[in-house]
């Protein structure tokens, strides 16, 4: 019964998020910033919207159950879901998002570093990791291909996860988002959704790879891999 009540408390929070949430992505895919002065007229209800927050909400209970963990990566979750929804709507991710994510991630960090030097330095090194590969990348795009590569909100995105995931759970990230990326651009070319020199938002592709990460980490991976393939 405590369980069944649990999951029903975590819906309707996420229900009851939902226009708001829907709010700030309609203002920034609107106008590239999220808090305006007729920022509620957008406060509506979208069933897409509630279905990924109330659905994620229960994911991460159920494999967290009510604490810390929990409560951090909902926090982070609604971030994500915003970023997502942005950038298939307007092809950006929002500055903000990125910052609130870095100023929590920098506090998350510095109470593992008092806790514990070896996860606060983690957490630095996956943040350092996640923006230097994605960065590299847009960079080599520029000069190999004259072109964007990989936006930098993308390149600011992959850093503050690192400061969540740590150095591991960001490889993850980084190696699942372009395996997801190829998997639907493949299907999006097969179906003449999409042509070969049409952009593709990547932004999408790290949150359902953060998504997968939250659930199934790197070390769960790992033994996977070492016990059915070594």
């Amino acid at each position: 019964m405590g369980i069944i009540f649990y999951n029903i408390l975590v819906a309707v929070v996420g229900l009851a998020m939902s226009p708001f949430i829907t709010a700030l992505i309609t203002r920034y895919s609107k106008e590239k910033q999220i808090f305006t002065n007729d920022f509620f007229k957008d406060v509506k209800f979208d069933i897409k919207v509630a279905l990924f927050v109330s659905l994620s909400f229960i994911a991460l209970l159920y494999f967290f159950g009510l604490g810390l963990k929990f409560a951090i990566y909902s926090f982070l979750a609604v971030l994500l879901i915003i970023s997502f929804f942005v950038d298939m709507r307007a092809q950006i991710i929002p500055n903000e998002t990125n910052f609130i994510g870095f100023i929590v991630g920098i506090i998350i960090a510095y109470i593992k570093f008092t806790e514990s030097g070896e996860a606060g330095g983690d957490a630095l090194l996956g943040m350092v990791v996640g923006a230097g590969i994605f960065l590299l990348i847009a960079l080599f795009a520029l000069l190999v291909y004259k072109k964007e590569g990989m936006g930098l909100g993308d390149v600011k995105l992959m850093g503050m996860l690192g400061l969540f995931f740590g150095f591991a759970d960001t490889v993850q990230i980084f190696i699942f988002s372009f395996f997801i990326g190829a998997m639907i651009s493949v299907i999006l070319l097969i179906a003449r959704k999409k042509k070969t020199d049409d952009y593709v938002p990547f932004g999408p592709f790290i949150v359902m790879a953060s998504f997968i990460t939250m659930l199934i980490p790197a070390s769960t991976t790992i033994g996977w891999l070492l016990t059915n393939w070594v």
